[in-house]
């Protein structure tokens, strides 16, 4: 595709770990104007790949993106056995749905809770078989610019780009925010060679990522401080054809669905984006 690819994570209408259910995303998807949705990859899937794949195949949508198991990767650096059959278990399961549904990209957190990146040499180690896993189901695996401890997004993105030529990346606006990045990011000339850039998630970022009674907050394009048309504008001279897929929840504390919300942020993305 000659041009970006709008997206709409399925993470935005569901919550884990009590509303992950996959009809969901053949109820809300036909009501969204975009290229495509991103799957949103959930534990309790593992065991029902065919089922789920069969299912969201029927629905005649596209799925251009798979997000995959978040815990894949603490569970593979853990010094129980079963833990790190479990991460593979969860990270096979993943690039399988991602296979069945015609998947290119595979997002992929390379660190996460509750280590966070405290043993990044642990999370280097494995991602060699990582990259060869999605490979052997077809997809490009990218690393996303996630939260960190003890390094930072883009420092760790490019010791990991350093470690394995087939490295890819998954930008989200929100986290390299958090990290004061987002600049940095959009002018680092190695961090979009060879189209390394495949899939940008979109969230807004205000300075609390979490209510002052700790639940976790999520903005949306223009609800923050990030400067969108800025943004879009250096992806453009970035000559950037990869996807953008918004991932901001709209899912209420009671587990209402504001869907007319969503649709009214992804017509705003479109307008930057085309």
């Amino acid at each position: 595709m000659d041009r970006i690819q709008l997206l709409c994570s399925t993470g935005a209408f569901s919550r884990f770990p009590d509303i992950t259910d996959h009809q969901s995303i053949i109820e809300y998807g036909p009501l969204l104007a975009v290229d495509g949705l991103e799957v949103m990859f959930f534990p309790g899937w593992t065991d029902n790949i065919e089922q789920i794949a069969g299912e969201l195949r029927a629905s005649g949508l596209r799925f251009p993106a798979i997000h995959a198991e978040k815990g894949s990767v603490p569970a593979l650096i853990s010094t129980q056995p079963a833990e790190r059959e479990q991460g593979w278990r969860w990270l096979q399961a993943s690039c399988r749905l991602g296979q069945q549904l015609q998947a290119d990209v595979l997002v992929f957190h390379l660190w996460g809770l509750p280590d966070s990146d405290d043993r990044f040499a642990d999370n280097l180690a494995i991602l060699p078989d990582c990259f060869t896993m999605a490979e052997q189901h077809g997809l490009t695996l990218a690393i996303e610019t996630i939260p960190c401890k003890s390094g930072d997004p883009l420092g760790n993105v490019r010791r990991a780009v350093e470690k394995d030529y087939r490295c890819h990346v998954a930008l989200d606006t929100e986290f390299l925010a958090l990290h004061q990045q987002l600049a940095a990011a959009l002018d680092a000339d190695w961090l979009w060679q060879d189209q390394r850039v495949r899939h940008i998630h979109i969230k807004d970022y205000d300075g609390a990522m979490y209510s002052t009674d700790n639940y976790r907050r999520y903005l949306h394009p223009g609800e923050g401080s990030i400067d969108f048309p800025h943004f879009f504008s250096a992806l453009k001279a970035r000559h950037y054809h990869g996807n953008i897929s918004l991932e901001a929840s709209v899912v209420n504390r009671d587990g209402t669905r504001d869907i007319e919300k969503l649709r009214q942020s992804l017509a705003q993305l479109k307008l930057f984006a085309y």
